[in-house]
Parts: structure tokens; sequence; C-alpha cells
């Protein structure tokens, strides 16, 4: 018995839905995955940020810390 030919159009069309709504989820899942790498970094800039801050305000007390002691031992309070 010969094999029935296959009608490629019908096993296009029943096939489309499915291949849509993969490329949505691939769109989807890419798009998801893009947001997480901005947001990781987002919070590694904001942590450079503080911790350049945090080293400026540390300068700072230290500079003021040895001009006053520098001041008090020439005797001038």
């Amino acid at each position: 018995m010969p094999a029935a030919p296959v009608n490629t159009s019908v096993l296009t069309i029943g096939e489309a839905p499915s291949a849509a709504m993969s490329m949505t989820y691939l769109a989807m899942a890419d798009s998801i995955g893009l947001a997480m790498e901005n947001a990781v970094s987002a919070q590694q800039r904001g942590q450079v940020v503080g911790e350049t801050a945090t080293v400026q305000v540390v300068a700072l007390i230290i500079a003021v810390g040895v001009a006053e002691a520098a001041k008090a031992a020439k005797g001038g309070v």
C-alpha cells in the first residue's frame, strides 16, 4: 500500500500557534534576562558610588584631624 501524501500546508498551519507562542516565550525570556542584567549592573554602580563617597569622607575626616593636630602642636587651639 502506498504512503498517503502529507498535506504540508495543513501541517504548517497546525504548527503555527505553537511556533508563535514559543517565539513569544523566547523573546520574553530574553527581555527578562536583559532586565535582570541591567538591575545587577545598576546595583554594582551604586555600590561603587557608595564606596567612593565613604573614601572621600574618611579622607576629609583624616585631613581635618591632621590639621587640628598640627594646630594644637603649635600651641594655638
